[in-house]
């Protein structure tokens, strides 16, 4: 028998070595059944999706023996009609995750860059690294946008993917229009610009522009990834999309893609949420208004939340993000760090029912008085 290598077994690529042990996040399971726990680290929507979906899905159970529609022709169709996108530029994909990676496999191999806003989703430097790319990390705005001068002057020679995204997580920072024009003038046409826009419809809600829009006029390659997961309330179903600048680069990504990667009920369910917009604007206009008492919340408790368009709020807090994490574990409450050594102190709340808000804002200051206590007593 070979002695065993130390760094992995020969067949595991130098890249995927390099990557740290998977750590997921804390899931309900991991706590004892029944528990009411505030699930606020996933940016999960705690609304149940459209009554519409949910007789969708009831309805097409019956035929889960036969294999989904490989190009989700009737979903294509809607989307296209309120994009203005053609079908035949619309790629499905299990979440926004798989399409991120597809982006990565078509364009980038050992030696090549990609540019990346940081902190932002961490996809985009995992896959990049995965193909052997080099990552290139261009720091957020003050505010919490990505800052598309940086993400332009990142760009070299040997760059070929850039990725912004808007709003950002774990920033919640939007973009404006004129920030998006001028990534995409300043992009070279022969790198592929790919805006991420997983909280779109968050971002258009408060007043933020269409990424699709501003793009059309782009000469180059680009791609506009948005996903069901968020407002629509469909996670658990993972049905993202691409909005494709051209049949090139939608002909790219079906080319690698699994056939049947969005299944029948997703597909079927995406196209039931399209068609209840009150549904989708009550949970808009709900989230919008926990989303402000969050912020006021951490306002009152001393701290200063970025400005956020998004179903959550950032803001740093006066101690390590992880001991905060754990301190309003103990309390029943989930939380995020940003998961970047920049912003060790940085931590992230999805916006919730208003009960959720309640309880975090409650369970955090219970966390920050306790850590002021010993503090004020030495002083």
């Amino acid at each position: 028998m070979t002695q065993a290598d130390p760094a992995g077994p020969s067949w595991i690529t130098a890249a995927v070595r390099a990557l740290p042990p998977y750590k997921g996040p804390t899931q309900l399971a991991d706590f004892p059944s029944g528990s009411r726990i505030h699930a606020l680290h996933l940016n999960e929507c705690p609304y149940p999706p459209s009554p519409r979906v949910v007789a969708a899905i009831a309805a097409a159970a019956g035929q889960i023996n036969r294999y989904p529609d490989i190009p989700a022709r009737a979903l294509a169709a809607a989307l296209a009609a309120r994009t203005g996108v053609p079908p035949s530029c619309i790629v499905f994909g299990t979440g926004s995750d798989e399409l991120i990676h597809l982006i990565c496999e078509v364009a980038l191999r050992g030696g090549d860059r990609v540019v990346v806003p940081a902190p932002t989703f961490p996809r985009y430097a995992m896959s990049g690294r995965i193909l052997g790319a080099e990552v290139t990390r261009v720091r957020i705005e003050a505010a919490g946008a990505n800052d598309a001068a940086g993400l332009v002057a990142a760009i070299d020679g040997r760059t070929r993917v850039v990725f912004c995204c808007t709003p950002n997580p774990p920033s919640g920072g939007m973009m404006d229009a004129a920030a998006l024009e001028r990534l995409a003038r300043g992009t070279p046409d022969d790198v592929l610009l790919a805006v991420d826009e997983a909280y779109y419809e968050f971002g258009r809600h408060a007043g933020g522009p269409d990424a699709a829009e501003v793009l059309r006029s782009r000469r180059g390659a680009w791609v506009v990834l948005r996903t069901f997961s968020k407002a629509y309330g469909l996670a658990a179903l993972r049905v993202g999309y691409a909005l494709c600048g051209s049949e090139e680069v939608a002909g790219a990504l079906r080319k690698i893609k699994l056939q049947y990667n969005v299944t029948s009920l997703g597909q079927v369910a995406a196209l039931a949420a399209l068609s209840d917009e009150a549904h989708l604007r009550t949970t808009l206009d709900n989230t919008a208004r926990e989303r402000q008492r969050l912020a006021d919340g951490m306002t009152r408790l001393g701290l200063k939340p970025l400005p956020s368009a998004a179903n959550f709020v950032s803001a740093e807090a006066p101690m390590a993000a992880s001991s905060c994490m754990t301190e309003l574990q103990k309390r029943r409450v989930l939380i995020r760090d940003w998961r970047d050594p920049d912003y060790p102190n940085h931590i992230r709340v999805t916006v919730g029912l208003p009960d959720d808000t309640d309880a975090v804002i409650a369970a955090l200051g219970g966390v920050l008085a306790a850590r002021a206590a010993p503090l004020q007593a030495r002083a």
